[in-house]
C-alpha cells in the first residue's frame, strides 16, 4: 500500500503540469478564435483605403514611365499636363490616407471596446464554472485575460488619448472586480441538512485517507503507549511510598 501511494503521489505533479499546460493552450486558442472572429465581422475600413492608395500609385508609376531597370523619369521630362494629373494623384493620396487613418482610429476604439466586453463575458463564465470544471475554468479565465491584453493593445494604438485612459481604467476595474470575485472573496461554508456546515472538501493534491490496516496498526500503537506509561506511571508512584 505504501508503494502504490509513493506512486500515486509522484504522478500528481506531472498531472498538474499537463493540466497547466492545457489550461494556457485553451486560453491562446480562445484569445485566437476572437481576435479572427472580430475582424471578420468587423473588418478594417481602412484595408479598402489602402487598396485605393495602391491603385493611384500604379496610375503614378504608369503616368512616369516607371520601371525595374531605368526606374521612373524625372519631372523635368513630363508635360504640363502629365506634371497636373501627377499633383492631382498625389492631392487624392493625401485625402485617402488622412481618412484612412480617420477610420482605422475609430475602427480600433470599436475593436477595443468589443474586445474589452467579450473578455468580460468570457471572465464571468470562468466565474460561473467555479471549482467544478477547474482546468476548464482557468483555460477560459485565461483566454479572457489574454483578451483584455488584446484589447487594451487596440485602445492603445487607436491615437486618442482619452479612448486609451478609458479603455486602461475599464481594464483595470474588470480585472480587480473579478480577480476578487475569483481568488480573494471568502467562499461561505454549505449549511447542510442538520444545519451545521459541511467540512471543506480535501484538495486535489491531497493524500487519500488512510485505510483500515493502517488505522488499526496505529490503535494498537497508541494502545501500547498508554500501557507503558500506565506502567511508568506505577513504578514511579511505588517509588514515592517507599520513599515515605
Amino acid at each position: 500500500m505504501t508503494t502504490h501511494r509513493a506512486a500515486g503521489s509522484a504522478a500528481t505533479p506531472g498531472r498538474g503540469a499537463l493540466q497547466a499546460i492545457f489550461a494556457v493552450f485553451l486560453g491562446l486558442m480562445i484569445t485566437a478564435v476572437v481576435g479572427v472572429g472580430v475582424y471578420t465581422f468587423m473588418p478594417n475600413p481602412g484595408d479598402a483605403v489602402q487598396e485605393q492608395i495602391e491603385a493611384l500609385d500604379d496610375q503614378r508609376s504608369a503616368l512616369q514611365g516607371c520601371s525595374a531597370s531605368t526606374g521612373c523619369r524625372p519631372l523635368e521630362e513630363l508635360s504640363a499636363e502629365q506634371r497636373a494629373e501627377l499633383a492631382a494623384l498625389d492631392a487624392r493620396e493625401r485625402a485617402l490616407r488622412e481618412q484612412q487613418e480617420r477610420e482605422s482610429g475609430a475602427w480600433a476604439q470599436r475593436t477595443s471596446v468589443v474586445l474589452i466586453v467579450i473578455a468580460t463575458a468570457l471572465m464571468v463564465v470562468s466565474l460561473a464554472l467555479g471549482d467544478a470544471l477547474t482546468v476548464l475554468s482557468n483555460g477560459i479565465l485565461l483566454g479572457g485575460l489574454f483578451t483584455m491584453l488584446y484589447g487594451v493593445g487596440w485602445g492603445i494604438a487607436s491615437g486618442n488619448s482619452l479612448t486609451r485612459f478609458l479603455v486602461l481604467v475599464a481594464a483595470l476595474l474588470v480585472s480587480l472586480v473579478l480577480g476578487y470575485l475569483k481568488f480573494a472573496r471568502r467562499r461561505r461554508p454549505v449549511v447542510a441538512a442538520g444545519g451545521a456546515p459541511d467540512a471543506p472538501a480535501a484538495p486535489s493534491g491531497a493524500a487519500d485517507p488512510a485505510g483500515p490496516d493502517e488505522v488499526a496498526e496505529l490503535t494498537a500503537r497508541v494502545a501500547a503507549l498508554e500501557r507503558r506509561l500506565a506502567e511508568a506511571a506505577a513504578l514511579l508512584a511505588a517509588d514515592r511510598r517507599r520513599d515515605v
